[in-house]
């Protein structure tokens, strides 16, 4: 290497923590892998679901589903995970309906995850044992941002959804979607893991996963033993950080900084 160090000076505390990292990850991968059961808190959104379901039932309506604009692909890596955990929870939202006699339509403007889309809707209704009760056309695509929004408002005020929800990378059309459904009474689950949209759903909707909630949802559902053990493992290594960051500042105050120097090297 030409005498130089293969640890660049400064970092090596940053190298520990990735291999610490890695070794939890694999830890947790084979865990989940063996079988061994991960635990997932219970979202409050995600108990919700069969709440709207019934809901829609009860009134003789549909259900509105969503991913939100999502940057219209799923190859943006910070907008498409937020459409797969989106679709993997629509395959949970979609047996529920199924088997509860409610028509589901799906709205989206991510051209690339409709064959997913139509995959994810017509498995659950061969699960459920009414295939022939598939219409691709719940499945509306509408190219672009506008277009899209104003499919949804559009069907919020023909159809009057009893219940809609709304999962995904959501823009600015997320407080017109939610207090499109405010407007005309639907109860509403939404979830995102875009910060800058939080606060419109979390405003305008009965229920909202927030931020990594929307990954964890995906993966309770999924039962995904490597989405699951990636979760683990990221969370005992958010304990371990939390736990340092604790510890050095009470030792700072104590005038006793070695951790401090152990971290910046």
């Amino acid at each position: 290497n030409g005498g130089k160090n293969l640890i660049v000076a400064g970092r090596q505390a940053a190298f520990v923590f990735l291999i610490v990292t890695i070794a939890l990850f694999y830890i947790f991968l084979e865990m989940a892998r063996r079988g061994r059961r991960i635990p997932i808190r219970t979202f409050p959104a995600i108990a919700a679901i069969p709440e709207a379901i019934g809901r829609c039932a009860e009134m003789g309506k549909p259900l509105l589903y969503t991913s939100g604009y999502a940057m219209e692909t799923l190859s943006n890596p910070d907008q498409g995970p937020q459409t797969l955990a989106s679709i993997s929870i629509l395959s949970h939202v979609a047996r529920l309906a199924v088997r509860a006699g409610v028509k589901l339509y799906y709205f989206t403007c991510i051209r690339d995850s409709l064959p997913l889309v139509e995959e994810t809707l017509r498995t659950a209704y061969l699960e459920e044992g009414k295939p022939e009760e598939f219409d691709p056309l719940q499945i509306n695509y509408q190219a672009g941002q506008s277009p899209y929004l104003n499919a949804v408002l559009g069907f919020m005020q023909r159809e009057r959804p009893a219940s809609n929800i709304l999962m995904g990378g959501f823009y600015y059309e997320s407080v017109v979607m939610g207090e499109g459904g405010n407007t005309i009474g639907a109860m509403q689950i939404a979830g995102t893991a875009n910060t800058h949209q939080m606060p419109f759903l979390i405003a305008t909707c009965d229920y909202c996963l927030i931020a990594e909630e929307l990954y964890a949802a995906s993966a309770d559902i999924t039962k995904d033993p490597w989405i699951l053990g990636c979760l683990r493992g990221e969370d005992i290594m958010k304990l371990v950080i939390l736990a340092i960051l604790i510890v050095g500042f009470v030792i700072s105050f104590a005038r006793v900084p070695f951790l401090i120097d152990i971290l910046k090297r």
